[in-house]
């Protein structure tokens, strides 16, 4: 097996068995289940570029998620656009957005930064609550949709991969590359990294953008899925903060970490919602508390120290 195809095999084998999951999963249940944890990972892996790498803890990406709902929502409403239009109307003015929230916010830093983010989240809720001539207020209105019927579960399914797979291509090109590299510099000590010729305030800028983009992406098509945007649904805090622990969950600043996190979030939130049902907040913070604790480095820590193992051993327990 050549290095190439060993370093790509899973992330073939793994796209390859999303794509072909409406083809033997028949229960939309189960469909509308992975399609959130898919759209999640891509909300996942668009706030890695800032939180993970850069090591800013945005609160406050909801902003753009609801910037790219509405977008799409009332272009097709107000002015008889095509929702794909919309769609993308809505993921320029996040990057307009994201430039402005970022031009000010990333001059604060640490708790400061957090709560700014959360208060320029806060300020586009409120804004959009009270317009109600606009955006129908905290009544809400109802999504147009993206893909038409038949198969529409298998549709938004489908339309959301090629997504994911562009988030997962520019996590791993910023992983690897010397744009990432500054960004790890940032996030351990921005005045050494300024001393050695970083520019944190623009190579932050730089990562925030991407990630308003895909936020407004997923939250497009997040929106259509469900046909319903409102304040409380698409502008709400806990979206904000379900993103950040997915990614610190799985593991911040890897690539796969974002996808791992949001396959157990998404999952164990679910399952206990089921099996626990009025206590289910209770067990589902102690099982946030055991893994920060045990597993700081996310979950994806255990597969990264087990294949750090296997090469120092070898697979028969010989020292390399």
């Amino acid at each position: 097996m050549t290095p190439l195809v060993r370093r790509w095999w899973p992330t073939a084998l793994f796209f390859a068995v999303i794509t072909s999951m409406p083809l033997w999963i028949h229960d939309g249940y189960v469909l509308q289940l992975i399609f959130r944890v898919l759209v999640f990972a891509v909300l996942g892996m668009a706030w890695n570029f800032v939180g993970g790498y850069a090591g800013q803890l945005s609160l406050g990406h909801v902003a753009y998620f609801g910037i790219g709902a509405y977008a799409m929502t009332l272009s097709v409403e107000r002015i008889g656009w095509n929702p794909w239009i919309g769609v993308l109307l809505g993921a320029v003015l996040a990057a307009l957005a994201a430039l402005i929230i970022g031009s000010i916010t990333f001059r604060l830093r640490g708790p400061y930064f957090a709560l700014s983010t959360l208060a320029a989240a806060e300020i586009i809720r409120v804004l959009v609550q009270n317009q109600d001539e606009l955006t129908h207020g905290a009544v809400g209105t109802n999504a147009p949709l993206l893909f038409k019927a038949p198969d529409i579960d298998a549709k938004f399914f489908w339309g959301v991969i090629p997504l994911l797979a562009a988030a997962f291509a520019l996590s791993t090109w910023i992983h690897n590359s010397r744009f990432g590299y500054r960004l790890r510099a940032i996030r351990e000590n921005e005045n050494t990294a300024m001393a050695v010729g970083v520019n944190p305030a623009v190579d932050k800028l730089l990562a925030l953008l991407p990630s308003a983009v895909f936020t407004s992406l997923a939250g497009s098509i997040y929106a259509s899925y469900f046909s319903f945007v409102g304040p409380d649904t698409v502008l709400t805090i806990e979206i904000s903060v379900q993103v950040a622990l997915i990614a610190m969950l799985g593991g911040a600043a890897t690539v796969w970490g974002p996808i791992l996190g949001s396959v157990v979030l998404t999952l164990t939130s679910e399952i206990f919602k089921t099996y626990f049902e009025h206590t289910h907040l209770v067990v589902y913070g102690l099982l946030l508390i055991v893994v920060v604790i045990f597993l700081p480095g996310g979950v994806i820590s255990l597969f990264t120290r087990r294949w750090s193992f296997r090469r120092q051993v070898g697979p028969i327990g010989a020292q390399q």
